[in-house]
C-alpha cells in the first residue's frame, strides 16, 4: 500500500529519504488515486502471490497498556518491501500525545533502504480507505445515512472516506465521551448523538472506531442491510459488536485477511461460522 505516495524521484537517489508527517502530507495522493491503489492491492493479495502480509506481531509492554507493533509487507509488482513499526498508548491521550505514534520504513527488493517516513497520516487514511472498498463492494449504492461511533483520528478518516463516495445526507457521531462526539461534529458539520442507539437509528453504514473491549453495537441498533465496518477491534481483547449480532444467522463476516481476523479480531472469536469471503476475492 505504499506505493501510493510519489517515491520515484527518491528511488534513484542512494540516499535513503527521510519523510516527516508535514512532508508526508504534502504529497500524499487525492482520495481516487488511493482508493484504486488500495483496491488493486487487495486484490492482488487475494488472487495473486504477489502480495505477501503476514499477520503483524504484537508486543504488551509489561505493567503499561502500551503495545508495540510491527507489520511487514512486500509487493514483488512494485519491487518493495515495506515496514510498519507502531507504539499503541491508549495513556498517551492523558499525557497530551497522540495514542498512536510510528514510522514506516521502504526497501526495494534488495534489501536496501530507500525511504523512512512518519506513518501518521497514512494509517489514519488507509484504513479508512480500506473501510470505503469494502463499503462499494457490500453497502447498497443508495446509502445515504452513515453513523460513526468513536470521535478519533479513525472517525474523522471515515467521514472524509465516505463522503468521497457517497452523497450522505446525515452524518451522525457518538463516542463515550460526548464532548468529543460534539466537538468533531462542529469540525465537519456532523450531528453529535447522545447514545449509540440514536447515532445508529436508520443508518445504512455504520463505522466503529472505538477500539473497546466493552461491546457497544446490539442488534437492536441495527436496521435490516446495513453494512458495519468494524476497525477497532485489532487484539481478541476487543469487541465493539455484541454477541447478538455475530451469532446472528443474517450476519455476513467479510475480512481482507482471514489469517490476521482469524488471530487478532475479538468479533471473529464471537462469530460461530468462518469468514464467508475474503475482500478483494
Amino acid at each position: 500500500l505504499l506505493y501510493t505516495i510519489k517515491f520515484e524521484a527518491y528511488m534513484k537517489s542512494p540516499m535513503a529519504v527521510i519523510l516527516s508527517a508535514a512532508d508526508v502530507s504534502r504529497c500524499f495522493p487525492a482520495f481516487s488515486s488511493l482508493f484504486d491503489a488500495i483496491n488493486k492491492t487487495m486484490r492482488e493479495y487475494s488472487v495473486t502471490d504477489n502480495v505477501v502480509m503476514p499477520v503483524r506481531t504484537q508486543v504488551y509492554v509489561p505493567h503499561s497498556t502500551t503495545r508495540f507493533i510491527t507489520m511487514p509487507a512486500c509487493d514483488v509488482t512494485l519491487g518493495l518491501m515495506g515496514l510498519k513499526i507502531v507504539s499503541a498508548a491508549p495513556d498517551n491521550a492523558e499525557r497530551g500525545l497522540p495514542t498512536h505514534l510510528g514510522s514506516i520504513l521502504l526497501y526495494d527488493l534488495f534489501g536496501q533502504l530507500l525511504c523512512q517516513m512518519d506513518c501518521g497520516e497514512i494509517t489514519g487514511k488507509r484504513t479508512a480507505v480500506c473501510s470505503a472498498v469494502a463499503t462499494k463492494v457490500l453497502a447498497s449504492p443508495n446509502s445515504r445515512k452513515l453513523a460513526v461511533l468513536g470521535a478519533g483520528v479513525q472517525a474523522e478518516s471515515h467521514i472524509w472516506a465516505l463522503r468521497h463516495l457517497y452523497q450522505l445526507s446525515e452524518v451522525r457521531i457518538w463516542n463515550r465521551t460526548p464532548s468529543r462526539a460534539v466537538t468533531l461534529a462542529e469540525e465537519l458539520n456532523c450531528t453529535p448523538c447522545e447514545s449509540v442507539e440514536e447515532a445508529c437509528r436508520d443508518a445504512d453504514i455504520i463505522c466503529c472506531t472505538t477500539g473497546t473491549e466493552d461491546p457497544i453495537l446490539h442488534r437492536r441498533h441495527i436496521k435490516p442491510g446495513a453494512h458495519i465496518n468494524l476497525v477497532g477491534s485489532s487484539s481478541p481483547a476487543k469487541r465493539e459488536a455484541a454477541d447478538d449480532v455475530m451469532q446472528a444467522s443474517d450476519v455476513t463476516l467479510v475480512a481482507d485477511s482471514r489469517q490476521a481476523a482469524s488471530v487478532e479480531s475479538g468479533e471473529k472469536n464471537a462469530k460461530s461460522t468462518d469468514i464467508a469471503i475474503r475482500l478483494g476475492m
